[in-house]
């Protein structure tokens, strides 16, 4: 049978070794909120408002919302269809996450991808919206 003494200074050590863990990702939480928050402010609501400007143009009649910490592109005509980037804080590293909602007849397809994965936070880009845009849009596109 293990040593009682042994056992509890292996717990106490990995309690102490969890608190500083969780300080640190604390740490890089708020960081990606600051940088985030920049990136939302200066790329991607500029450029989600650039799509719904030129949708409109050619008679798709999308709007954005800026709901706190995040950006939606929606159809007018379908409320449930729509584009959503907000800050995954769960994720580490946290990143932007974007949620897909589409209806299919009484159906409703909802699905999360992230914004370039592979990229840092603080790399990602307007070409980088403007590309996941593209591609998820397609199908209203028809």
């Amino acid at each position: 049978m293990a040593d009682v003494a042994v056992v509890r200074k292996r717990v106490k050590t990995a309690i102490e070794q969890a608190r500083r863990d969780q300080a640190e990702r604390r740490g890089r939480v708020s960081e990606a909120t600051r940088a985030y928050d920049t990136f939302l402010d200066l790329t991607a609501i500029p450029v989600f408002k650039m799509f719904a400007n030129i949708l409109k143009s050619e008679g798709l009649h999308f709007e954005v919302m800026t709901p706190a910490g995040g950006v939606r592109l929606q159809s007018e005509r379908q409320r449930d269809d729509r584009i959503e980037m907000e800050l995954d804080t769960t994720a580490d590293p946290p990143h932007p996450l974007v949620t897909i909602t589409r209806v299919r007849g009484s159906r409703v397809v909802q699905s999360d991808r992230y914004l370039k994965s592979s990229l840092p936070l603080e790399q990602l880009g307007e070409d980088d919206v403007i590309e996941m845009l593209l591609e998820e849009l397609r199908p209203w596109l028809v």
